[in-house]
């Protein structure tokens, strides 16, 4: 299934049509026709995060095709509390600029597209009985959207890499297939609180971990991923010994301090994250 300009593995829900000052407007009467209704985001805030209403196409125009996509109710749900009353692509974009914190000395992103990549149904199907597990145990799962940079060395938007060669490159595989926590240090052997999969709250950080896409030296992709932390293990130390987070916990929260300039997250365990979509994007000099 594709819904880009050009034939492709990937999926992208609409053209990035508003320009990025119209993408933040949050007032009422500058939504675009597609954005949610505010009176049924409202209803659905009133319940809980783990009963709120399944999405339903006809509701969510915004959604129609990633129900095709993801095959998790609870990633959904998720998803569309994210979203509010914004469409979810644009969403995403906003996103992806109010949480870049670093200096633009190096230059001013500006988002091309957002894509999302058909990925294997037990990425999803894990991630459920992940979520089901955590909520035996807590009233929230405590899932929070964040951003990993990885090595993307195909063009991506015409022409993604087949997930099913072993010349798959770094982030199209992680989108068919999910993260791989035997990976864990592949691209950066210094593993701050030990051997697992790494995220952070600010696109700027996933950054720098990306690397430029399909022999362009401006043009980046980083992976937008919905992360199921559960209870957190909160530190300023360094942890390299970790293999899993310290009991009872079932993640580590890295802050900021002496040894971070930029807070990131980290969990033990590839059925705790789904990755979501990617973003594109264009670093313009100044």
């Amino acid at each position: 299934m594709s819904l880009l300009r050009r034939p492709s593995r990937l999926t992208s829900l609409w053209e990035l049509e508003s320009s990025d000052e119209e993408s933040t407007f949050q007032d009422d009467q500058q939504m675009s026709k597609h954005s949610f209704p505010r009176e049924e985001f409202e209803k659905m805030k009133e319940k809980t995060r783990q009963g709120c209403p399944s999405i339903d196409p006809e509701i969510r125009p915004d959604f129609t095709a990633l129900l095709k996509i993801f095959s998790s109710d609870k990633l959904l749900r998720q998803a569309a509390i994210f979203a509010g009353t914004r469409k979810i692509n644009e969403k995403i974009v906003d996103h992806f600029h109010t949480t870049w914190k670093h200096p633009m000395h190096m230059g001013v992103p500006n988002v091309e597209f957002v894509s999302f990549m058909m990925s294997d149904r037990k990425v999803c199907q894990r991630f459920d009985e992940y979520m089901s597990e955590l909520l035996l145990i807590l009233d929230d799962p405590h899932v929070k959207p964040l951003w990993h940079g990885t090595t993307i060395k195909c063009k991506f938007d015409d022409k993604p890499c087949d997930p099913s060669s072993t010349d798959c490159c770094a982030g199209c595989n992680i989108l068919s297939k999910g993260f791989d926590i035997s990976k864990s240090g592949s691209a950066n052997p210094f593993k701050r609180f030990g051997s697992g999969i790494y995220f952070a709250p600010n696109s700027s950080k996933a950054h720098s971990y990306a690397t430029p896409r399909g022999g362009s030296d401006d043009l980046f992709t980083i992976l937008f991923c919905f992360v199921a932390l559960g209870r957190c293990h909160t530190t300023t130390d360094d942890m390299p010994h970790l293999t899993d987070a310290p009991y009872p916990c079932h993640s580590v929260h890295g802050r900021v301090g002496t040894r971070l300039n930029y807070e990131e997250f980290v969990i033990y365990r590839p059925d705790a994250v789904v990755p979501f979509a990617a973003v594109t994007y264009r670093m313009d000099k100044w």
